[in-house]
């Protein structure tokens, strides 16, 4: 196995979670200089109205893959292209089968949608590019981030994890930011009867 993950959960009031990570204004000029901008329809600007589609949730849950890399695998990302197919393949895979998982919860838990980590990828190229709707409206979901809320704050305060960076090596670990939003509270029974399945 190329790596391990370990999941964490936190969980708080949206409108005090919105208080403490929320700044559209510096966030947003950030999404402004990424290259998925406007190109992506899970990306900044959004499609929805944000202050209405997040005014409709009483809870925010955040979930958390600390994506730790074996050795091996870092020292063998030995060039550019390496370090930026390794990386993409690992996340990905832990992605998807969080989306999967998160998506399997949303439909136990009535007026709940989930939170993608960085955005959706689930196309090769994003329909937006062509001007057209999205392929898979049932199953894109937003961002953390398209909100603007601070990742570095939410995963260091939330969920004890010090984002790193890949930059002219892999990383020690990858960490993804998932979430799930909710009207009620999350019972703890529901947490524990997908913990198994979310591996």
């Amino acid at each position: 196995m190329d790596y391990s993950v370990e999941y964490r959960k936190n969980k708080m009031p949206m409108e005090l979670f919105r208080q403490r990570y929320q700044d559209k204004e510096k966030y947003m000029a950030y999404c402004r200089e990424c290259p998925r901008y406007d190109t992506v329809w899970s990306c900044p600007p959004l499609d929805i109205d944000s202050e209405v589609y997040l005014s409709r949730f009483e809870w925010i849950n955040v979930v958390g893959a600390k994506i730790n890399l074996e050795r091996h695998v870092i020292e063998d990302a030995d060039t550019a292209d390496k370090i930026k197919d390794q990386g993409w393949r690992i996340v990905s895979e832990v992605k998807l089968r969080m989306e999967e998982k998160l998506r399997k919860l949303e439909r136990e838990l009535s007026g709940s949608i989930s939170l993608s980590s960085d955005g959706c990828n689930l196309c090769i190229e994003c329909s937006r590019k062509a001007g057209q709707p999205c392929r898979l409206p049932d199953k894109m979901r937003y961002s953390l981030d398209a909100f603007g809320f601070d990742l570095s704050a939410i995963t260091q305060d939330m969920l004890g994890i010090e984002i790193q960076w890949c930059r002219d090596r892999l990383p020690d670990y990858f960490t993804l930011v998932h979430g799930i939003m909710t009207v009620n509270e999350v019972p703890e029974k529901i947490w524990l009867s997908i913990k198994a399945d979310i591996k």
